[in-house]
């Protein structure tokens, strides 16, 4: 049986449209099943029901170039219909437009083409929350919910961006419009339906065989605003395999780690990952900066310097930054023959700024049997190695490492203590000194001296056996640390290790960050 105009009439009324409702409509005509008389018979049915103080709206957008008596709306059949309707007036508009018929028309589409956004207030979607309007979507889900972008608008969404847009004016000329805070791509609009059910104002009901909402535009509005400032991806969806939606929370994450003084950095230690590949990842998780790891570091030390320098303008290319260049430095014994190492090193300082950076990762050597009688011999090397890094405006980052002379913290503050180098740092590793029985945060931080050297935390957690763990799971106080370093306004690097079997791995970098991003919201 034919779905009549009476029947969509009365189906609206009880769903609560009423005479004098200004409302914008979404819609999709086969979802009403078989209409009689089609496209206009929905359209009389609304209009009847609004009455003559009533006010019709729908979207009519496109793409291309935009000429507003002709472009055809890519919104749906009663779409069209409508915008060619005689009496119904058009929004000048390149990508947003909105067609409107009634006493606020006017009102609604006026200068839609002088927003600096296409779904902002001075547009028809916020003049409809101003009019206390209402959003009916007819045989469409809240994915169509054009309205909700405005929202993001509002809160100023960081993974909004810039568009734009051509349209031609009334008199003939094109005319070019940058339009900010435009919305992208894929978006969980449905994952709001629950809030709004709760709110108690979302109406729902049958429509011809249609599912239809109808809802307020102001509480909806403001409801999806709440929505977005208690987390700022409450309309993303939370699919791992989402290629939109996780590039998209990686601009919240890249925001939120603007308004911190510290910097989050991930080590590259692969030579045969793929450069997009990696900084998609990244950037996935709010990360841009790069620290280069040993295997990668020696790969290309074994390279030419224009090579090196290649190296480095693609990382800048895909929007890299890198934060240190390590090469496995300094793990050698005292008494190996230094020549080859130090040929290494040299070439090294060579390297930093061929990749953008001024900070050299290296070990303290490797200890030995004798660590008493070898120890003037390394601070020696530490102090040569400290000046010609000065020379070039460069910085030693000294890890501490099992078997080094910097494995403990006690051994860690006497070599850099006699060192005495403003050009040596320390990388404090948790992990590394757990696994040699100093407790990271209580004794080595709270208690010791490591504190004034320290210019990076590498986010590395294990348990006292040397059992790698996630952050946060083992025994290296990484919270701890991770809380106190920002109570001091540390402004060095968080470093994240996401390598497996020396390649870098995409999913093991998801579970760090995401680990690093739990510890960062309870800490």
């Amino acid at each position: 049986m034919k779905v009549t105009k009476d029947q969509i009439a009365r189906d609206l009324r009880a769903l609560g449209l009423e005479n004098g409702d200004v409302v914008l409509m979404h819609s999709a005509l086969s979802a009403l099943g078989e209409v009689e008389g089609g496209a206009d018979a929905v359209i009389d049915a609304i209009l009847e029901v609004i009455g003559k103080e009533g006010t019709l709206a729908m979207p009519t957008m496109s793409s291309g170039v935009f000429r507003r008596e002709s472009t055809p709306s890519n919104v749906g059949r009663i779409t069209e219909v409508f915008r060619q309707r005689p009496g119904v007036l058009r929004s000048l508009h390149p990508t947003h437009s909105v067609a409107a018929i009634g006493p606020q028309a006017s009102f609604l589409l006026k200068d839609h083409e002088l927003s600096p956004t296409a779904v902002g207030p001075e547009t028809p979607f916020g003049r409809l929350v101003e009019l206390r309007g209402k959003v009916l979507l007819l045989g469409v889900d809240q994915d169509r919910n054009t309205l909700l972008h405005g929202a993001e608008e509002a809160v100023n969404a960081p993974y909004l961006s810039e568009h734009y847009a051509t349209y031609i004016d009334d008199d003939g000329k094109e005319v070019t419009l940058r339009l900010e805070r435009y919305p992208g791509p894929h978006r969980d609009f449905i994952g709001l339906e629950p809030r709004f059910r709760r709110a108690g104002w979302l109406r729902v009901g049958k429509v011809g065989r249609a599912t239809a909402r109808l809802m307020p535009a102001r509480e909806m509005f403001e409801e999806t605003v709440a929505a977005l400032r208690e987390d700022p991806a409450a309309v993303l969806c939370d699919n791992p395999a989402c290629d939109d939606c996780q590039m998209q929370r990686g601009k919240i994450k890249a925001a939120r780690l603007q308004q911190e003084e510290f910097t989050l950095a991930a080590v590259l230690d692969d030579p045969a990952a793929k450069l997009a590949d990696v900084a998609r990842s990244l950037r996935a998780q709010g990360i841009r900066h790069v620290e280069i790891g040993d295997t990668l570091g020696d790969y290309l030390l074994r390279r030419r310097l224009t090579e090196i320098q290649a190296f480095g303008d693609n990382l800048r290319d895909e929007g890299l930054v890198v934060s240190a260049f390590g090469a496995g430095l300094g793990r050698v014994t005292p008494g190996e023959d230094q020549e080859f190492h130090y040929r290494r090193f040299e070439k090294s300082l060579e390297v930093l700024p061929r990749l953008g950076t001024q900070r050299l990762r290296m070990a303290a050597l490797l200890a030995g049997d004798d660590r008493q009688s070898a120890t003037p011999g390394v601070v020696a090397l530490l102090q040569a190695a400290a000046r010609a890094a000065s020379e070039r405006n460069a910085v030693l980052v000294v890890e501490n490492e099992p078997g080094t002379f910097c494995d403990t913290a006690r051994y860690t503050e006497e070599i850099l203590t006699a060192a005495g180098s403003p050009a040596v740092r320390v990388a404090f590793n948790p992990a590394h000194f757990a696994a040699v029985g100093d407790k990271p945060f209580l004794r080595v931080y709270y208690k010791g001296r490591i504190k004034r050297w320290m210019d990076q935390l590498y986010i590395c957690d294990g348990l006292w056996d040397g059992t790698p763990t996630l952050p946060g799971r083992g025994n290296g106080e990484v919270k701890e640390l991770i809380s106190i370093l920002r109570c001091r306004g540390f402004r060095g690097f968080f470093t994240l290790r996401p390598t497996t079997r020396g390649r870098f791995d995409p999913e093991r970098l998801r579970e760090e960050a995401e680990r690093f991003w739990f510890l960062l919201d309870h800490c």
